[in-house]
């Protein structure tokens, strides 16, 4: 389980109240997930909900810079592909909780 700091970030906090109907170990899970890939991409939780947005602009500056951290950090675990996705989902999860939007992942059957 993420520790208390990391718990209390504004952006975690929000997305860990969607969880609440979860049983507490897939809770549990779901957050240490989140907090491993803001240490994969070295970046606090509340400052990449700032940095995918630009709120003056009203457009997206990171979102294809954390969708893809999303599925190399994913990749990242000796598990099958399915497994990655759903990774990879607790993290777009994370963004669109506080309310923002990563590109979604190209399943392999898609790809050419």
């Amino acid at each position: 389980m993420p520790d208390a700091e990391f718990l209390a970030k504004t952006s975690v906090a929000r997305y860990a109240r969607t969880l609440d109907d979860l049983p507490p170990a897939d809770r549990e899970h779901r957050l240490q997930t989140l907090a491993d890939f803001a240490r994969y991409v070295s970046r606090d939780p509340d400052a990449m909900i700032g940095e995918v947005f630009d709120e003056q602009t009203r457009k997206y500056r990171k979102r294809g810079f954390y969708t893809d951290k999303a599925g190399e950090f994913a990749a990242t675990y000796d598990e099958p592909r399915n497994a990655q996705l759903q990774r990879s989902n607790i993290i777009r999860a994370f963004f669109i909780a506080n309310g923002r939007r990563l590109l979604p992942e190209v399943p392999d059957w898609m790809r050419s």
